[in-house]
């Protein structure tokens, strides 16, 4: 029975196709891509890349194939020329692959070079791919293999100049080779970088711009010539600076914070101990500030404190470029509206490399009402930015806490029903007036930032759900009183379903559910919201409590959500063995907080027939032989012999069972109605029909194969039971005869 048991499982699970939900995935090289090694030293930077989802966003927990081609070296962590990376929270994945020691090519002994492709792959997404350059020692030389790498319209001590986030007008062109004294090859898909001696967030900083998506950030590639172009994107903090152009990848650079390379100065005509490289001249650079084009207030604004005390926040505006890029090294005034409400920590400072500026204000100790204080561009007097600041006389605040709205769920993009309200209580001052901070966490946004309590000391404001769904917080805060934080839900909306949306469990019938049976409701990938999980079986909680379905006002048990062999969403189910049959029987699909009502069909029978992918992957039904293996193309049924298939939807059983019911222990429960089995288009010998022992909705049909049966791998089968006068057809499925 355990080895029936094991097999039925498996075949269950096949047929239900138990795999996650597609989902629309984009991978892109980040790093590592254009390397170029030595033969006597092998050590690589790993390959680096990232997925992002259909918005862009980075996508954590996806599964990256890395694939190398041929033989040519191994991935560290299998040994092989195949590995498995997973995506961390910001959508990065990564392995190391080690070339071999190859002195000598195989096929040519004058080539210098050994090229290498790495595939990385995400499920449901593209492909991109890395190419590796190892240089070869040519036989009966001594002479050790080298990059040859030229300028060819830059020079030692050039100097590029331009203002941050734009890029030059002159080009760096270089032409890239290999020798190993007997052969000298153009090393294609070569990795050509700029590497700055300056840390970008206290100086200047260049890259080359990045234009294919296989190079990586700042990186250009070689073509099948060997030669390549690098524009010059302007970036960092104002100033004068060096930098120097660099072939096949160099490992001991970092990448600091803002994306730019950065490292120690090194011989720019020694190779680096780990790689190939190639370093070129010298080179100089002067970024200068670029074209404000607005300026804004990022953080601090609408703040309320009393007299004598310091914002608890500092107050932030950015400077962006015309284009909506920051801005570094800009200038910014600040001055403070009445003149001596408030003293400021400087009255100009410069934006750092995120285009950002900010400043410390501490209110005067006399000072009430409402003090101003304006953020100007020192270039440019016409573009300015003023926050507002709220100074409340002293008040003794006793209490400060919840008074309703919190642990709200609401559909996306929908209101959430109720306000958040907070309450203070006060032992000394009124408790109206006081300004209350209210700040989000998560995909949901407010009405306002900032809300004052009335004359009960009530404050509250309204939120609305976002486009995406998960947890959110709002947080509401006072000067002096502390803060209190609201927990929120957003889930997908009311799921888009009709009654066409549901289908048979086994075999994805139409118009073929019946109760006790399996059913599935079949829709677009990703469009009910909601992530795979399953199989689960009797005493087993629920693969997803945000999925709920009633049929007939009784609850169905949600066993399985997956994608089917056609890659559509599939949540499988229990018609429940109470639901009532007519044409016309409600049910209602909730996700997260929304739901849609259908009315669907419910027969006394509805077959459907288990299937499971074999090896020319095509599929067949679940056949069981005598000797307890399951049938396959190699292992095909014989003729004569009594075999079992797996089913659902035959209908009501003597003795009954409940919804994810079993038959007692050493019992049997019978199928009530007259089971006619099919093959070759004619009836077969029937031997009996009950329910499964271990699973709640499988039937197992025990028949005899004639003996006389046509043979081939593709013969028809089909199930039918006929239940008061009406006969119930299966799908038309197939089985293997010998």
């Amino acid at each position: 029975m355990n080895r029936l048991r094991s097999i039925v499982l498996a075949a269950v699970a096949a047929a239900l196709a138990f795999a996650s939900a597609a989902t629309a995935q984009t991978i892109s090289v980040v790093s590592g891509n254009g390397q170029v090694f030595s033969s006597s030293n092998l050590s690589v930077r790993p390959l680096e890349v990232k997925v992002t989802d259909a918005n862009g966003s980075p996508l954590s927990g996806a599964t990256i194939n890395w694939n190398a081609a041929g033989t040519n070296g191994l991935f560290l962590a299998t040994g092989t020329n195949q590995a498995t990376s997973v995506t961390d929270v910001t959508g990065l994945a990564s392995v190391f692959y080690s070339l071999p020691v190859n002195l000598f090519p195989t096929a040519n002994f004058l080539s210098s070079i050994l090229q290498t492709t790495v595939a990385a792959n995400v499920s449901g997404g593209n492909t991109v791919n890395f190419t590796l350059t190892q240089l070869l020692t040519s036989p009966n030389t001594f002479f050790t293999p080298s990059v040859q790498a030229g300028l060819t319209n830059t020079f030692s001590g050039d100097t590029f100049s331009g203002p941050i986030g734009t890029t030059s007008s002159q080009t760096i062109q270089i032409h890239v080779a290999a020798t190993n004294g007997l052969a000298t090859n153009a090393i294609p898909f070569a990795a050509v970088q700029l590497l700055n001696y300056q840390d970008p967030s206290t100086g200047p900083a260049v890259v080359c711009a990045s234009t294919d998506p296989s190079a990586g950030f700042g990186t250009v590639l070689t073509d099948f010539n060997g030669n390549a172009t690098c524009s010059v994107v302007f970036g960092g903090q104002p100033g004068r600076g060096q930098f120097i152009v660099t072939v096949g990848g160099v490992p001991s650079a970092v990448v600091t914070p803002a994306g730019f390379w950065q490292f120690s100065p090194i011989d720019e005509n020694t190779p680096t101990p780990v790689q190939a490289s190639w370093l070129g001249p010298i080179l100089r650079e002067n970024v200068t500030p670029g074209a404000a084009g607005t300026i804004k207030k990022t953080q601090g604004d609408g703040q309320s404190v009393n007299p004598g005390q310091t914002l608890p926040a500092l107050l932030q505006v950015e400077v962006d470029d015309t284009s909506g890029k920051p801005l570094s090294g800009i200038t910014v005034n600040w001055k403070v509206t009445p003149a001596n409400a408030a003293n400021l920590a400087t009255t100009t400072g410069t934006t750092d490399f995120t285009g950002k500026a900010s400043n410390s204000v501490t209110i005067s100790g006399n000072t009430s009402g409402t003090v101003q204080i304006t953020a100007t561009l020192a270039g440019d007097a016409t573009k300015s930015t003023t926050f507002s600041i709220t100074v409340i006389p002293l008040v003794t605040i006793t209490a400060f806490n919840i008074v309703s709205g919190n642990n709200q769920t609401a559909a996306v993009n929908t209101a959430f029903a109720q306000p958040l309200v907070v309450q203070l209580t006060t032992s000394a001052g009124s408790p109206g007036g006081i300004t209350v901070q209210f700040s989000a966490s998560g995909p949901v946004a407010l009405n306002s930032i900032a809300a004052t309590t009335d004359s009960s000391g009530r404050a509250q404001v309204s939120v609305t759900a976002g486009s995406v769904t998960g947890s959110a917080t709002v947080t509401a805060s006072v000067a002096g009183a502390g803060s209190q934080t609201f927990s929120l839900s957003v889930t997908p909306p009311a799921p888009a379903i009709t009654a066409g949306n549901f289908l048979n469990g086994a075999d994805l019938q139409p118009n073929s559910l019946s109760p006790c049976a399996l059913g599935a409701v079949v829709t677009s990938p990703g469009s009910l919201g909601v992530s795979s999980s399953g199989p689960t079986f009797p005493g087993l909680p629920a693969p997803n409590s945000n999925i709920r379905l009633t049929i007939g006002n009784v609850g169905a048990p949600i066993l399985n959500i997956g994608a089917n062999p056609s890659g559509q969403q599939q949540i499988t189910f229990q018609v429940p063995c109470e639901a009532a049959t007519g044409a016309s029987v409600p049910a209602t699909l909730g996700v997260g907080s929304g739901s849609s009502n259908v009315n669907l069909t419910i027969g006394a029978a509805g077959p459907g027939i288990f299937q499971a992918q074999m090896s020319d992957g095509a599929f067949r039904a679940v056949i069981v032989r005598p000797d307890g293996s399951y049938a396959s193309l190699a292992n095909p049924t014989r003729r004569g012999e009594q075999v079992v298939a797996f089913v659902t939807g035959l209908g009501a059983t003597t003795p009954g069972v409940g919804t994810q019911g079993l038959p007692q222990p050493g019992s049997t429960a019978n199928v009530q109605g007259t089971v006619i089995v099919g093959m070759a288009g004619r009836a077969v010998p029937f031997v009996s029909a009950r329910l499964s022992e271990d699973l709640p909705g499988v039937y197992v049909v025990a028949f005899q194969v004639p003996a006389d049966m046509t043979t081939g791998n593709d013969i028809s089968f089909s199930m039918t039971v006929q239940v008061s006068g009406t006969s119930y057809n299966s799908g038309l499925s197939r089985i293997p005869v010998q």
